[in-house]
């Protein structure tokens, strides 16, 4: 068995990190990998040495191509055995015609249960497997790098994700501020991507003008743009509690990251968060579909208002950061945060492997 794995790994995207986590994972339980590069980008970001080490390995005597890229770009080929991989977040992509192009492969692997569910309705009728990402779970073990002097000595919710609109960022600020007065040894910790840090603190400021309840808020903590991955695990640490009320996940690295150093999950229900948060300490938030709106521009026919997404309950949300509040330094907290650290151990590089390795060799 020799795999070709095509994939935009040297993005810096959140699809890159899920392939080279599953090129990594493949590698590490001895299956032969040659990594190439398409790109969405001007540049390239920087990508683990193993990687480029595995980009050196010739493409001759592959016999499965891995194609983990948006559907449209799908070719088949039939000197190989043919894999798309993919991800959707909405509950369907029928304005699209990834369809005719997922059913163009072998078969399709998809990070969650959800996503199958969205490729079924969509019209996909070749065979589907789940193959979840995975983290090398040895980095999240005796983490050393900066802190925040402000998360000190106190409770922190953690939120790390892109700046759109399906991240539903909005829930999260209105959630904390309505429940936490500013006189609470509570924070609201933001990591997001977007750059701009003026922007998210007036983006934050227009919300708790919105709300009306108090004179005075207290100050989120914001990240905006890179942190060196040292500190970004470092800082994600002093979390007590990871909150994404997404609208739509097909899986949610960040909140696997948080579990991996103790941090329990608080996310939206029915998404792919469900298939690795549930039952580990973690907390659903009910959540009813809503069509879907505003998403990002850059595939004008996916996530449409004919697909829906999952509108989370902030009054839930209030009462369940409440709760997590109350437990703090509490023999429950600790309990809630070995088990979210025991669940992600499920999602290591060699676990997942051989789990990929085992769907291999079943074709």
């Amino acid at each position: 068995m020799k795999v070709l794995y095509i994939s935009n790994y040297k993005d810096g995207t959140g699809w890159a990190n899920a392939a080279i986590n599953n090129i990594l994972a493949l590698d590490s339980v001895g299956v032969e990998v040659v990594p190439r590069a398409v790109t969405f980008n001007t540049h390239d970001n920087d990508y683990p040495q193993r990687l480029k080490e595995l980009e050196d390995n010739n493409i001759n005597d592959c016999d499965i191509c891995i194609q983990h890229t948006l559907p449209h770009l799908y070719s088949y080929n039939g000197n190989f055995r043919n894999i798309g991989f993919f991800a959707t977040e909405s509950s369907n992509f029928i304005d699209t015609n990834w369809d005719k192009f997922c059913n163009l492969m072998d078969e399709l692997w998809v990070p969650s249960l959800h996503t199958k569910g969205a490729a079924r309705i969509s019209g996909v009728t070749k065979p589907i497997h789940v193959a979840p990402h995975s983290l090398d779970m040895s980095q999240y073990q005796n983490v050393h790098g900066n802190k925040i002097d402000e998360m000190l000595n106190t409770y922190n919710f953690g939120f790390v994700g892109e700046f759109i609109e399906r991240k539903n960022l909005q829930a999260l600020i209105r959630a904390f501020h309505a429940e936490f007065s500013m006189y609470e040894p509570v924070n609201l910790f933001i990591k997001t991507s977007l750059q701009n840090l003026d922007y998210v603190q007036k983006y934050c400021s227009e919300i708790k003008k919105g709300l009306k309840i108090r004179p005075k808020y207290k100050n989120e903590i914001i990240v905006a743009g890179m942190l060196k991955r040292s500190d970004y695990l470092s800082v994600l640490s002093q979390c007590h509690r990871f909150v994404m009320p997404s609208r739509g996940e097909a899986f949610c690295i960040p909140a696997l990251e948080a579990m991996a150093l103790g941090v329990p999950v608080i996310y939206t229900q029915d998404t792919g968060m469900e298939d690795f948060c549930k039952g580990v300490g973690s907390t659903s938030i009910t959540a009813h579909p809503t069509p879907c709106f505003g998403a990002t521009s850059g595939l004008p026919d996916l996530d449409t208002a004919n697909s829906t997404w999952n509108e989370i309950d902030i009054p839930e949300l209030c009462s369940a950061m409440r709760t997590a509040f109350m437990k703090w330094n509490t023999e429950v907290a600790a309990e809630e945060s070995e088990a979210a650290k025991n669940q992600a151990l499920n999602y290591d590089h060699k676990v997942i492997g051989q789990k990929l390795k085992d769907l291999l060799n079943d074709g």
